[in-house]
């Protein structure tokens, strides 16, 4: 285990992307979510990262579109990249640090040792270590604390990231499983009192599906996740004091991709809100 290290506080975060793992539109799907992006660009949607600033650039998550991602924000050096778990579409975008295309030197891995473990075994993956593309660093900072959440852990664990700011504290949570699981992991019966313990002002959440019909009834037998429809009857309406709720990692199925949808104007009008490409956050 690394030991924990001191860094820098980042000042802001960008949402680099906010549909689920393979993005909008997704391969093999013909249904008319997939072929609405396919003929409107405006529609597409980029898998969930973001983009940490401060004296150093810290990526969240490496995508398939990393590339593009990162040209959204200038196309900076990165020096840190944070992980959630080792699901593909959170990933797959490691491969673009290797010689193969930039080839850029000791960036600092943040994952917990399951994670570590899992990524170091592959072997292309593991040429990243061994050509000092990446090296393994502390996931616990004095600004930055990983939270274990359930969320199919067969080959590795799952955590939502805290980020503490100087005006803000945000909560990144693209994956879990059930709130049942992850209120019981944390010691807490609503997710309201959960985010206050933490003193969160700003929650980027799974919000992957909206309701349990949207694959035919698979959700919660193939692909668990909490609908965004049992989030919100959990949260309720936004009252005073309570933080911003964003709802993220949405699956190309999802209606929220549609800002002129019914499920879209609900979410806005119970206090919430649904995460769009390149949103920033001042923390």
């Amino acid at each position: 285990m690394v030991k924990e290290r001191t860094s820098e506080m980042y000042s802001k975060i960008t949402l680099l992307g906010n549909a689920q793992d393979a993005g909008r539109p997704q391969f093999g799907c013909t249904d008319n979510c997939c072929e609405d992006a396919r003929k409107d660009r405006s529609l597409t949607r980029m898998p969930v990262s973001l983009g940490l600033h401060g004296n150093d650039f810290g990526i969240v998550e490496t995508t398939r579109c990393i590339g593009d991602q990162l040209a959204m924000v200038g196309n900076p050096d990165i020096s840190d990249v944070w992980l959630t778990h080792a699901h593909l579409g959170h990933i797959e975008g490691l491969g673009q640090f290797g010689r193969e295309s930039i080839n850029l030197k000791n960036v600092r891995l943040h994952c917990s040792d399951s994670v570590f473990n899992y990524v170091k075994k592959h072997p292309i993956w593991a040429k990243l270590f061994a050509r000092d593309n990446l090296s393994f660093d502390a996931y616990t900072s004095d600004t930055v604390i990983p939270i274990k959440v359930p969320h199919r852990a067969k080959d590795f664990d799952t955590h939502a990231l805290f980020f503490r700011g100087i005006s803000n504290n945000l909560l990144f949570l693209p994956d879990h499983d059930t709130w049942d699981a992850t209120l019981f992991s944390v010691n807490h019966d609503n997710p309201k009192s959960w985010f206050q313990s933490l003193n969160a002002d700003i929650i980027l959440l799974d919000g992957t599906f909206w309701d349990d019909n949207e694959l035919n009834n698979r959700v919660q037998t193939n692909v668990p996740h909490p609908t965004v429809s049992e989030s919100m009857e959990l949260l309720g309406n936004r009252q005073d004091g309570d933080p911003r709720i964003v709802f993220i990692h949405l699956n190309h199925t999802n209606p929220l991709h549609y800002p002129d949808s019914d499920q879209y104007q609900q979410v806005n009008e119970m206090g919430w809100e649904v995460g769009t490409e390149g949103m920033e956050f001042v923390l």
